[in-house]
């Protein structure tokens, strides 16, 4: 009875520090929002047989070998084996989730007529599409380490920010690669105006592909699993003069008019410039 009481007790210590170990979160996505673990790298397969070798190697040698013979442990190790294979088996089924996307809440949602108070010609559709293509844009100058874009689709601080982070990972020979990004949900949660700018808070749902890369190798993250996430995103509208009609390129008169002369597309005067103010990760999976 004593000999199995030890057998249960070192297997209870082995699987309770195989499940205690977990991998160091690393940063990632623009401006190192979004986070994985390096066990869905190629590291994660090195993690996971030295964690298993150093713990049982520990657990028997903690109660040395006097409590058991050669019998006995050749009788218990089969049992281990199927412990440890069971826990890299939830591991890796863990990582192969299937997507299942999350869930805005859209009751905290301002209205259109809200919006339109701020923003006289809101469409809903455009403008949530638009702000998307913004935030994509900012993923690929990131991605692809395009200051001069970046510089003007951010406020300047945020900018100031994204550049250090950016010469950091030159520094380090490596690249944060972001692609196949898809766009699943958004709505308005805030808007208002001071000093003559609009600033609309958004939540916003994507998945996407997000990995580090060193000389072409992942060296964090997963090339293959897509990452889901929510974001809060906000942006700071700044009114600018349309001198041009956007469908054909003609020189609009500066008469009240908002109706080209040339193609009779009726233009809005007034457009906005949405740059990006702040992006924060409320989850991912």
């Amino acid at each position: 009875m004593k000999k199995k009481c030890l057998f249960l007790l070192a297997l209870i210590c082995l699987l309770s520090c195989i499940i205690n170990i977990t991998p160091q979160g690393v940063k990632a996505d623009s401006g190192f929002d979004s986070s994985y673990s390096s066990g869905s790298s190629s590291s994660g397969s090195s993690w996971s047989s030295s964690s298993y070798s150093s713990g049982s190697s520990s657990s028997y040698h903690r109660y040395g070998s006097s409590n058991y013979n050669d019998s006995d442990f050749v009788a218990m190790l089969p049992i281990i084996v199927f412990i440890v294979i069971m826990i890299i088996i939830a591991i890796r089924n863990q990582n192969k989730t299937t997507y299942t996307p999350f869930k805005l809440d859209h009751s905290k949602e301002v209205p259109d007529e809200k919006v339109k108070e701020f923003i006289e010609d809101f469409d809903k559709n455009t403008f949530l599409n638009d702000r998307f293509n913004d935030y994509k844009k900012v993923q690929e100058d990131w991605m692809n380490f395009n200051y001069d874009s970046l510089r003007e689709n951010l406020t300047d601080e945020l900018y100031n920010q994204y550049e250090m982070q950016l010469d950091t990972l030159k520094a380090k020979n490596q690249k944060n690669v972001m692609t196949n990004i898809n766009y699943h949900d958004s709505m308005i949660t805030d808007i208002n105006k001071e000093n003559g700018l609009i600033t609309v808070t958004m939540e916003m749902l994507v998945s996407q592909i997000d990995y580090l890369e060193s000389d072409g190798k992942a060296v964090r993250g997963n090339k293959n699993i897509p990452m889901n996430m929510h974001y809060e995103l906000k942006f700071v509208l700044t009114d600018i003069e349309i001198n041009t009609c956007p469908n054909c390129g003609a020189k609009l008169n500066a008469s009240a008019s908002n109706k080209c002369e040339y193609c009779g597309s009726v233009v809005s005067k007034v457009g906005n410039k949405a740059v990006l103010s702040k992006k924060e990760n409320l989850r991912q999976k």
